[in-house]
């Protein structure tokens, strides 16, 4: 039984942080599935959010987690601010100009906050933190698990608010069609700067999710950045239920390529999936769809 055991618990505990990957890149599948805009400046935002849980818990030592309800309201603003600000003058641009336009606004993001908060690392340490739990002969680190389920809840609801719901019906009309929308009396802008601050709002849960578990840093956003745009081709640009499988995938990946050959190998292992798939389906395992 142990043979099994610590290969299970390497796979377990990849699949988990699979589903953080897989809200950041649902977000940001929200934003693109919407308005054709490329924001690559999704997972600096969720660095805020990782910040506003940390200083959350130092401050006045509030469990990480109640920071959601700062975070989520304050990145949806911020994302609708964006919007009106920036990415309003970039609609219909290139999607080239678009990406570059967003990596200084990373870019910028990132600077500030190594003006206030330096480089340092931070982590949030509770008993939360190493709290586990036991299924089988495996233990599931207890913060991780949270945030696997809340990712996968807050994708459901997402998907249930764009296909079940009135406002869902005013998004898909004006992903479709633009100008139909407009003449329908749908005020477009308006529906695309809440899209931006939905996408934006995802990417802050994501983050209080991962501040209890991981490093926080300046920077800590470039190294999901890339994963979040593997997860998002793998799955199908665009698709809102594709994020969970390219998540699921990249981070079974990168488990089992950390394990198997070395920790140094694990991006190596996820890209060499993603240029697999690619291969076989160059539009993503479910295809390209717009939300």
């Amino acid at each position: 039984m142990a043979e099994i055991a610590t290969p299970v618990q390497v796979i377990a505990n990849a699949l988990l942080l699979g589903g953080v990957y897989a809200l950041i890149a649902a977000g940001f599948n929200v934003i693109y599935g919407v308005m054709d805009v490329i924001n690559c400046a999704q997972a600096d935002m969720m660095m805020i959010a990782m910040y506003i849980g940390f200083w959350m818990f130092e401050l006045y030592g509030a469990h990480p987690l109640l920071a959601t309800f700062i975070a989520v309201p304050l990145l949806f603003a911020v994302g609708m601010l964006t919007q009106r600000v920036v990415i309003d003058r970039l609609l219909g641009a290139p999607l080239f100009i678009q990406a570059i336009a967003t990596i200084g606004l990373g870019y910028a993001i990132q600077n500030l906050a190594l003006l206030f908060w330096r480089e340092d690392y931070r982590m949030i340490w509770t008993e939360y933190t190493t709290s586990t739990i036991d299924v089988g002969f495996i233990s599931l680190s207890f913060p991780r698990l949270v945030a696997f389920a809340s990712s996968l809840l807050i994708i459901a609801i997402l998907y249930f608010i764009l296909t079940k719901t009135d406002f869902g019906r005013i998004i898909r009309a004006t992903s479709q069609n633009r100008e139909a929308a407009m003449l329908m009396g749908i005020n477009v802008k308006r529906v695309y700067a809440i899209v931006f601050g939905i996408g934006v709002a995802c990417a802050g849960i994501a983050g209080v999710l991962t501040s209890t578990f991981y490093y926080i840093y300046p920077t800590v956003g470039s190294v999901f950045l890339l994963r979040m745009f593997v997860v998002v081709v793998l799955g199908g640009c665009g698709n809102v239920l594709a994020s969970i499988a390219g998540g699921l995938i990249v981070g079974f990946s990168e488990g089992v390529g950390a394990f198997v050959l070395s920790p140094s190998w694990k991006e190596a292992i996820y890209m060499a999936v993603f240029l697999i798939v690619l291969a076989i389906k160059p539009t993503g395992i479910f295809g390209e769809k717009k939300v």
